[in-house]
């Protein structure tokens, strides 16, 4: 391929690291068909990729384009631009071809004209018969720009398309534009440079040249002269372009500076990738605070270090913080000591502070905070917190309840009112006690703070005041998880409360009329939701969406739980909340099993069971059942013996006169009936009982044996009979078939295989 390096670099005022990593993910795309990148589509557009133009995004991301984001500049660099745009040729149908030349071959007016638009000759129209007409054709070759010519369009173009979801105008509007240019920051200089010259254009008020800056305060502005060259001038003047370089210093200086002080750093927050986008020329520092500030729990010791000043906190060999911190300076190297003294003052004022707090919140104490709940607005249409906890407390109740045995349900209901430091039998009157403390940090001086604490501090609280050790650590994780990749809640207790909090979130959206629409999520649902599902998995909780969605929405009502009544509206909330509910947490389900990487028919086939009330634990257990014995001949036999009767099961309720509850053996005409009952009522006590204890092959293989039976019925059986009374049993019974199948799948979403 013959070409030459190109290099586009867009200067800016400081970017958020955000935007930062949007606009790498833009530019580059995953390299992919489907998702090429910004680039990869641009320049296929101008017809500047080179060769025939058939250059994959994944080829062309890997081999020839380089996207460098630094805190002010951001910039392309592609290999081989071809000098010239790659040929294209374009085929325009004109008019039938008896129009565009009369009898004699001769070319007509209308052939002529067309010809001439096109810039060829009459003679050069080619035919084509299109659904037995035949038209004339020209065939064009495309003109052929070359790239200096063609590139400032390719850098507008580029420029522009880059998605900037909060950005900003500065300056005048230029005469003449629509509307202003928005960006993350004020662009402040554009490079482009094409075979080691410059391609000067106009963008706003900008002029697009070769001279790009180096560092804010440690270089000066330098002459890009090739695009192969322009990390190397940019380090000349202390600024590293490439992100990744920037990361591999800094972990190396984490790495060096945690040595020499003896322990290791940590990233709890995951500051380092921040960093990354802070710093042009990064060095790694150390400081140090005062022994006695270790006397803070650890997790205020590194939110005060990370949420606020992101650095990293040093641990010893044995998992204990040390009285230091590592940081990234973008600074003179030679001014650390004064830089290092600057952050060890800040910190301690962080410190001093996050102190002070905390011996104000233990002083009061945790059961004295929940007491002050009521002073709190939960949500103005939905109480306060001291309501929330309420119905947290109830919830958690109904949920211990059903997975407890009959002997947990003394100590289950004891938990409702217990203090913090009342004994507990278990998880599950933990939970209960854990319930109701569990939001009363809210309050505390700490979460003030540093909100990120919420939930940690409280476990921290409960344990200093004595609560048991389950009550503490479920108090601590009811949030979880925090993404739908984070760790979820570690206890059983943990757990309940977490899916009490979230189910209560999402219920009092719907009520309050603040339900997600769209990509608006304001309050996190859908991650709750994804909660909640996750927590069914890893606690195998065997608890239906619908129910809970219920449940919860009962509670809202219940004016013995919060002494207020909060009650579903249709207007707001729809007419069927509790079934919108449940879709939308059985829609998270669908997406984290095909996360998992299971066929979209499978999961589509066991989220089926849904209706016949499987679980959210059971239906995923179900979709990972059918991705192991797709391919087994017994599992298309369980397809067949469901999808031959479903459609004619659903005419049942269509059916003249009220349809039998179950077929009547005393109306079976044939013996394909009798045999086919048989087999259903052998199936049925196996199939539920290998359901019950999870084994859902072993159900499956109970099932498979109903396909010979099914084909034998249909074979000998006319099931829509003239007889009323022998139609409506026969549908009644194919009913019946399709109800104990139904307790595995929707099996009609799959295909069937012949065999």
């Amino acid at each position: 391929m013959s070409g030459a390096g190109w290099l586009l670099e867009i200067g800016a005022e400081e970017l958020p690291y955000r935007t930062c990593q949007s606009l790498l993910a833009q530019l580059t795309g995953e390299r992919t068909t489907e998702a090429p990148g910004l680039v990869y589509r641009v320049l296929a557009e101008a017809r500047l990729l080179g060769g025939d133009g058939a250059t994959s995004p994944a080829v062309f991301a890997e081999a020839r384009l380089r996207v460098m984001v630094a805190p002010r500049r951001v910039a392309v660099w592609v290999q081989d631009v071809p000098h010239e745009q790659t040929a294209e040729t374009q085929r325009f149908r004109g008019p039938r071809a008896e129009v565009a030349f009369d009898a004699d071959g001769a070319p007509t007016r209308a052939g002529e004209g067309f010809a001439r638009g096109k810039g060829v000759t009459p003679a050069a129209l080619q035919r084509e018969t299109v659904d037995g007409t035949t038209f004339v054709v020209a065939v064009v070759e495309a003109a052929r720009d070359s790239a200096e010519h063609v590139l400032p369009g390719v850098c507008r173009r580029i420029i522009t398309a880059l998605q900037i979801p909060r950005g900003m105008r500065w300056g005048a509007r230029p005469a003449g534009a629509a509307d202003y240019l928005r960006f993350s920051r004020p662009m402040r200089w554009l490079v482009c440079v094409y075979d080691g010259r410059p391609v000067p254009f106009d963008f706003y008020d900008l002029r697009a040249g070769e001279v790009t800056q180096g560092h804010r305060m440690l270089g000066r502005p330098v002459i890009v002269d090739r695009a192969s060259h322009y990390e190397r001038h940019l380090r000349e003047q202390h600024v590293i372009a490439d992100q990744d370089e920037r990361r591999r210093l800094i972990v190396e200086g984490l790495d060096a500076q945690a040595a020499r002080l003896g322990g290791r750093w940590t990233d709890p927050a995951g500051v380092l990738e921040e960093n990354i986008y802070l710093a042009e020329w990064p060095t790694v520092h150390a400081g140090a605070f005062a022994d006695g500030h270790l006397r803070l729990p650890a997790e205020v010791l590194t939110t005060a270090m990370q949420s606020h000043q992101r650095y990293w906190p040093v641990e010893a060999p044995g998992g204990d913080l040390l009285p230091a911190f590592l940081y990234v300076s973008n600074a003179d190297p030679a001014a650390a000591d004064l830089v290092t003294r600057g952050n060890e003052r800040v910190l301690e004022g962080r410190l001093d502070d996050a102190e002070f707090s905390y011996d104000r919140d233990l002083a009061e104490g945790l059961q004295a905070m929940a007491a002050r709940l009521t002073e709190v607005v939960f949500h103005a249409k939905l109480g306060s917190l001291a309501d929330k906890s309420a119905r947290l407390v109830a919830l958690t109740r109904w949920l211990a309840a059903g997975f407890g045995e009959p002997a947990d349900r003394a100590a289950i209901d004891a938990g409702a009112g217990a203090a913090l430091t009342t004994p507990v039998h278990g998880e599950l009157d933990a939970a209960v006690v854990a319930a109701r403390h569990a939001k009363a940090d809210l309050v505390s001086q700490v979460v003030i703070e540093f909100p990120s604490l919420q939930g940690r501090v409280g476990g921290i609280y409960a344990e200093r005041a004595g609560a048991d050790a389950a009550v503490a650590r479920a108090i601590a994780d009811h949030y979880l998880p925090l993404s739908a990749v984070a760790p979820a809640p570690a206890t059983l207790a943990g757990g309940l409360v977490a899916v009490a909090d979230k189910i209560d979130n999402i219920a009092g959206a719907w009520l309050a009329g603040e339900k997600p629409s769209g990509s608006r999520d304001p309050y996190g649902l859908r991650r709750a939701a994804m909660g909640i599902v996750r927590i069914c998995l890893e606690h195998d909780l065997h608890v239906t969406p619908r129910a809970l969605a219920a449940r919860a929405i009962a509670v809202y009502g219940d004016a013995t739980v919060t002494g207020t009544v909060v009650l579903p509206d249709a207007a707001v909330c729809g007419a069927d909340p509790e079934g919108e509910i449940a879709a939308f947490v059985w829609e998270r389900l669908q997406v984290l099993l095909l996360d998992e990487g299971l066929p979209f028919a499978l999961v589509e086939a066991a989220l089926g069971a849904a209706a016949r009330g499987a679980d959210v634990a059971r239906v995923a257990a179900l979709a990972r059942a059918f991705a192991r014995v797709e391919g087994e001949t017994w599992f298309n036999d369980v397809v067949v013996a469901y999808t031959r009767p479903a459609a004619l099961a659903g005419r049942a309720a269509k059916e003249p006169g009220e349809p039998p509850p179950a077929p009547d053996p005393a109306r079976f005409a044939d013996e394909a009936e009798r045999a086919l009952a048989a087999a259903v009522a052998e199936v049925r006590e196996p199939l539920a009982a290998a359901l019950a204890g999870g084994d859902v092959e072993a159900a499956l293989v109970a099932a498979a044996a109903l396909r010979a039976p099914v084909d034998r019925y249909f074979d000998e059986v006319l099931v829509m009979a003239d007889d009323d009374d022998l139609r409506r049993n026969r549908l009644a019974q194919l009913r019946e078939l399709t109800d104990v199948l139904g307790r595995l799948g929707d099996f009609g979403r799959l295909p069937v295989q012949q065999g």
